[in-house]
C-alpha cells in the first residue's frame, strides 16, 4: 500500500515551480529522500543557493496540487503503488534517458516485471491480417521463456503483443497515456484488468489526469527505455511506432523490425528501419537471438513454409486484398482452373496460410 507521506512529499517536489528537469534531477543527486526536507523549513537543504527560491518556499511549506485529495482517492481506490526517482528498484534504464520520470504510478507488479528480460513491441493501430498472425507468431517464444512484453495497450499490434503475452503466461507491461486509474482505450478495459493481474499497468501521469493528444509521444520514451529491445511489427513511417523506434536508437537499444509488402503502407516504417540497420525478422529465433537466448529444437518454427510458384502466387492475392475472399473471386483474380485452384487452396489450408471462412470463402490465418 502507497505512503501517503511519501507520495506528499514526491507531489510536492514534482510540482515545485523552477524546479523541472534536470534541476529536479540535480537536487535528487544531492538531496534523495524528499520525506527528509518537504514542510521541514529547518533542513539545510534550504540554505542552498543553488535550487530555485520559489521552488525553496513552495517545498518548505509542504505545496500540494490543488488536486491532491482526488489523487489520494483514486490511489487508495485502485491500490496504486509509487516508484520515485531515488528508490532502489527505480529501472536503471529509465534512469538514463534524457527526461526521466521524478514518479512512476502502477498497479499490479511492476518490479517483478522487470526482473525478466524485457522486448517492447510497437505497431500501428490498422495492422494487416500478416502483421497481428506474424506479431504472434514471432514474438510466442520468447513470451515461453519468460520474457516480459512491454507496449502501450492501444488497439492493434499492441493488444496482439499483450495478448500473446497473456496466453502464454508470460508477465506484460502496458505503459498509458493518462492515469493507470483510467484506460484508454475503453474497448481494451478487461484487457488492462488481466495485465494488472499478470505484470502491470504504468504511467508517469498522476491518477486522474486528463488525457493528452501529446502524452503518447511522451509515452513512448519509456515503453522503448524499460525494455533491452524494441521491436516494431508494422506501420507507416509517420507512426507512432516510428518514434518509439527513434528512442530505442537513441537509447541504444537493439531495435528489430518485421519485413513487409513494399507496396502496402504498414510496411513502410519497418522496412525502412530494416534499410537504415535494424535486425530483420524472419523467424522467431530472430527475436530470442536479439534478447540473447539460445533456441529450443521445440521452439524452432518458421515464420512461412515453403510455397511452390503457384501457391505463393495465390497467397499474394491474399497478402494484397486484407480481405475474406470468394473460391469465385479467387477463380477470376487467378484464371485458374478449378481443379487446380482446389488443389492449391487446400495445400495453403494444410500449410495453416489460409483458413475456410463463411460458405465458400478463405480468410488469411
Amino acid at each position: 500500500m502507497t505512503d501517503p507521506i511519501k507520495l506528499r512529499a514526491w507531489l510536492c517536489l514534482k510540482t515545485a515551480p523552477g524546479l523541472k528537469g534536470k534541476d529536479a534531477l540535480r537536487l535528487l543527486d544531492q538531496w534523495p529522500q524528499p520525506m527528509d526536507y518537504i514542510g521541514n523549513p529547518e533542513h539545510p537543504i534550504y540554505l542552498s543557493r543553488e535550487v530555485d527560491e520559489r521552488a525553496l518556499k513552495h517545498m518548505a511549506e509542504g505545496v500540494l496540487p490543488p488536486n491532491y485529495p482526488q489523487i489520494s482517492k483514486l490511489v487508495e481506490l485502485y491500490d496504486i503503488e509509487l516508484l520515485c526517482y531515488t528508490d532502489r528498484d527505480y529501472p536503471q534504464g529509465l534512469k538514463e534517458i534524457y527526461s526521466p520520470p521524478v514518479i512512476l504510478y502502477y498497479r499490479g507488479d511492476l518490479i517483478g516485471a522487470l526482473k525478466q528480460i524485457c522486448l517492447a513491441v510497437v505497431g500501428t493501430r490498422k495492422p494487416t491480417a500478416y502483421g497481428r498472425e506474424m506479431c504472434s507468431k514471432t514474438i510466442l517464444p520468447a513470451c515461453r521463456n519468460d520474457v516480459t512484453i512491454i507496449s502501450g495497450l492501444a488497439m492493434g499490434i499492441d493488444t496482439v503483443a499483450h495478448l500473446t503475452a497473456l496466453e502464454h503466461h508470460s508477465q506484460t507491461i502496458a505503459v498509458l497515456a493518462a492515469g493507470v486509474d483510467s484506460v484508454y482505450p475503453p474497448q481494451n478495459r478487461d484487457l488492462a484488468r488481466q495485465i494488472a493481474a499478470q505484470g502491470a499497468l504504468v504511467s508517469e501521469y498522476e491518477p486522474g489526469s486528463k488525457l493528452e493528444k501529446w502524452n503518447f509521444p511522451a509515452r513512448n520514451r519509456i515503453v522503448s527505455a524499460l525494455a533491452q529491445a524494441v521491436y516494431v511489427v508494422e506501420g507507416p513511417l509517420s507512426s507512432g511506432a516510428l518514434l518509439t523506434a527513434k528512442f530505442a536508437i537513441e537509447q541504444d537499444r537493439e531495435l528489430l523490425a518485421l519485413p513487409g509488402e513494399i507496396s502496402h503502407p504498414n510496411a513502410q516504417g519497418p522496412n525502412y528501419l530494416i534499410k537504415s540497420g535494424a535486425r530483420l525478422v524472419s523467424c522467431p529465433e530472430d527475436v530470442l537471438e536479439a534478447l540473447g537466448i539460445e533456441s529450443q529444437t521445440d521452439q524452432q518454427m518458421q515464420i512461412m513454409p515453403e510455397l511452390s510458384e503457384s501457391e505463393q502466387g495465390v497467397w499474394d492475392i491474399f497478402q494484397s486484398e486484407q480481405r475474406e475472399l470468394s473460391f469465385d473471386d479467387l477463380i477470376l483474380k487467378t484464371g485458374l482452373s478449378f481443379g487446380k485452384l482446389s488443389i492449391i487452396l487446400l495445400n495453403l489450408e494444410l500449410k495453416g496460410c489460409i483458413g475456410k471462412a463463411s460458405g465458400n470463402s478463405f480468410v488469411l490465418r
